[in-house]
């Protein structure tokens, strides 16, 4: 009707289009023209730097096999077993890869080459995170500052990383932190792709990589907590679909697969391997999840000994000493800039941005894994294995020193360019030549030529009970496979008789090793919660094995006193040790060594100081090959090296001496060492003020060659004018 209200048209709702339900997706980045450029020479520039870490840490690595775990690791892989909790399925199948595939070096170099190619990845993919964050930070790029520098700001930062003496020292040997790193550098790099992308198959790699890195160090998880939560919300919309969420979850449990490999590998358990992992739990404390939660160690602790500080206390004295070497001596004092790029990244984008959350990350593992951390730091051993662990807050702090670098260069102006290219490259060269001397490992036998004397100078079939970290990898190079290797601590476990016991090796002339119980109980005391079956003493066990066919030996002293009251130092009732080179020989009751065995033992000791004795000649003459200083100076440069040499043959005149052995060429060669020593020198051994002491050294062991030498008078003219002439220098080498 006209006049009235004009009704509404309705379409109907056949031809109304489907509500479409909202997704809301993280702000991706769109890279300007000039950022892709940056990106591009980024990546050409990652390549050749990481080129470069590559074939520093080469020259540098250990040609064999290093101190701690490594011959214990290097021993897993070789034979495919099961290294100690939680096991380290992962490292131990690509370590064994690594031996098959690359051509050249016995086991131990070859697998040491792995732990470098774990470190140079390491550093490219923190080296590429870099890149990518501070390219992030500033975009979009305004027409008055075209030059970027994001390439130059990651070599800084990452330079700065690699070649940190803690990071460089665990990338050129065999250990597990190498590959942890590798891991953490790889978080950052998929986070902050995810960031500035918006891709969902960067939460995917992610919840892999997490798996995969958790097969390796569980303190990961330390890192990876905090970094789900947050990817989950700021990807809420597109991440908690449930889809999605069991794709992610699927993805985590492929990542965690390699442990299975721990199930197979206890099938066949060769000697030296850790646990009974054929079984997911047994009697009463062996199984797969013993292991995995190291509950031999403490599932939550890092020690198991009596002193075990931690909580509050524990924490602010590692937080004091972490802060003391990441801002002093691991980044040449450069440190200071790392809160400078936490704050310029957390207030340049606010909270939700990649800075927020990897120093959330370091913040919570720094409070919580030091909480947790019960080793006592005021000893040097256990604070060194401490210090390990820094390596993960290390990866965070470096990428914050570089972005803190960048924004104190910002205020340069015009000046910017040229500065942030020569101090990157100036603090990465200082950072390489400071720490050079001290991480260049290349010449460092030390381990394997111990292990190899320990391992020579045993008679055929001998026993050998050691403790701690006496182990070689000589399993490895299929070496001395007689001799019996029996780790007293080890043999404290309930799975060692049932595991290692049968394999042994023992000639048909004698019988099998015998076990009077399943655990040893360390000096006779009751055992732990889950150590109660079945102890024997060490008494007890060497009661078992002799009379022996086979001498037994002891290298590191006894793993606690079975005498009473504690007497010192420590022993067994009932047996005595009679010191033989390396190792001392266990004998039964108060008798002396029969005259067969002594005569056997002595051969062995004088082989033994002959051949220790060419080994320090050995380095002594590489150092002198090194170069003398500027004539007309006559010392040669490896001053701390002859130091090593002095010292160790020292050591062993006083064992000749003390056995009554007279090896003549040990006074020569000492006194020859002496000759070259630059005593003036502070901190050099001797620690005396020596005007000439060097000298004065030299002629009184060429005095002491003199009266013992059977050569005629025709052959020592040299050392017979050293001593007649004492005011003059004479370089007799």
């Amino acid at each position: 009707m006209p006049g009235s209200k004009q009704e509404k048209k309705v379409t109907p709702a056949k031809l109304q289009p489907p509500k479409q339900r909202e997704t809301k997706k993280p702000l991706s980045i769109e890279w300007t023209e000039t950022e892709k450029q940056e990106l591009d020479f980024g990546r050409f520039v990652g390549l050749a730097f990481s080129g470069f870490v590559l074939a520093v840490y080469l020259r540098t690595m250990h040609p064999t096999v290093a101190g701690g775990d490594s011959g214990e690791l290097m021993g897993a892989a070789c034979e495919l077993g099961v290294a100690h909790p939680p096991g380290y399925p992962l490292f131990t199948m690509l370590s064994w890869l690594g031996i098959q595939l690359i051509p050249v070096g016995s086991p131990g170099y070859r697998m040491n080459c792995v732990s470098v190619i774990f470190g140079v990845l390491a550093s490219f993919f923190h080296f590429k995170t870099v890149l990518r964050w501070h390219l992030g930070l500033y975009h979009p790029r305004g027409p008055d500052n075209p030059w970027i520098g994001s390439a130059w700001i990651a070599m800084l930062s990452s330079g700065l990383m690699s070649f940190c003496p803690l990071i460089w020292q665990y990338s050129t040997h065999t250990e597990v932190f190498a590959m942890n790193n590798m891991f953490i550098a790889i978080l950052l790099y998929l986070t902050v792709r995810y960031v500035q992308e918006s891709q969902v198959k960067f939460a995917r790699l992610g919840a892999l990589f997490i798996g995969l890195g958790l097969t390796n160090q569980h303190t990961l998880v330390l890192y990876a907590f905090p970094l789900v939560l947050w990817m989950l919300y700021i990807g809420r919309h597109e991440l908690l679909s449930f889809k999605e969420m069991s794709i992610l979850v699927l993805l985590g449990l492929l990542g965690l697969s390699p442990y299975l490999y721990l199930f197979w590998a206890a099938t066949h358990a060769p000697l030296g391997s850790w646990g009974d992992t054929s079984t997911l739990s047994g009697w009463p404390a062996v199984g797969f999840w013993t292991h995995f939660l190291r509950k031999e160690y403490g599932t939550f602790a890092l020690y198991s000994g009596k002193e075990s500080p931690s909580g509050l206390k524990q924490l602010l004295l590692a937080m004091r000493l972490y802060s003391l070497s990441i801002f002093r001596s691991d980044s040449l004092f450069l440190g200071f800039a790392a809160p400078f790029g936490l704050f310029s990244s957390v207030y340049q984008n606010g909270f939700k941005t990649f800075g927020a959350v990897i120093a959330s990350m370091m913040i919570f593992y720094m409070v919580v894994f030091h909480y947790l951390a019960n080793l006592p730091l005021d000893k040097p051993l256990f604070f060194g294995v401490h210090v390990r662990f820094w390596m993960q807050p290390h990866i965070v702090v470096f990428a914050f020193l570089g972005i803190g670098a960048d924004k104190i260069f910002s205020h340069l102006g015009s000046f910017r360019r040229p500065v942030v290219i020569l101090f990157t490259l100036a603090a990465v060269t200082a950072q390489l030549g400071v720490n050079w001397e001290k991480m260049d490992q290349s010449d460092n036998w030390f381990t394997h030529d111990f292990g190899k004397a320990m391992l020579d100078h045993r008679p055929e079939h001998a026993v050998l009970l050691t403790q701690g970290d006496v182990v070689t990898n000589s399993r490895c190079q299929k070496y001395r496979l007689d001799v019996a290797h029996l780790d007293m601590p080890m043999m404290t476990y309930e799975w060692f008789k049932t595991m290692h016991g049968p394999h042994f090796p023992h000639p048909p002339w004698a019988p099998p090793m015998k076990f009077p119980g399943v655990q040893f109980a360390v000096g006779g005391t009751p055992l732990k919660e889950h150590r109660k079956c079945c102890p024997y003493s060490m008494k007890q066990f060497l009661d078992a094995n002799f009379p022996s066919k086979r001498p037994f030996y002891l290298v590191g002293g006894w793993y606690g006193t079975e005498l009473s009251n504690g007497q010192q130092p420590p022993g067994i009732p009932g047996y005595y040790t009679e010191p033989v080179g390396t190792a001392m020989r266990i004998i039964a009751g108060r008798k002396r060594l029969k005259s067969k065995e002594y005569k056997e033992e002595y051969t062995i000791l004088v082989n033994y100081i002959s051949y220790s004795q060419a080994l320090w000649v050995n380095r002594m003459e590489r150092a002198v090959a090194k170069g003398k200083e500027p004539d007309p100076s006559p010392w040669i440069k490896e001053q701390k090296e002859l130091a090593k040499v002095i010292k160790n043959l020292e050591k062993l005149i006083a064992l000749a001496e003390k056995e009554g052995i007279v090896e003549e060429d040990l006074y020569r060669n000492t006194g020859i060492a002496y000759g070259r020593l630059k005593c003036e020198e502070p901190n050099l051994y001797p620690k005396v003020d020596c005007l000439g002491q060097g000298q004065t050294k030299m002629r009184a062991m060429m005095k002491k060659f003199l009266e013992v030498t059977k050569k005629p008078k025709h052959e020592t003219q040299n050392e017979k004018l050293v001593v007649d002439n004492p005011t003059k220098f004479i370089n007799l080498g």
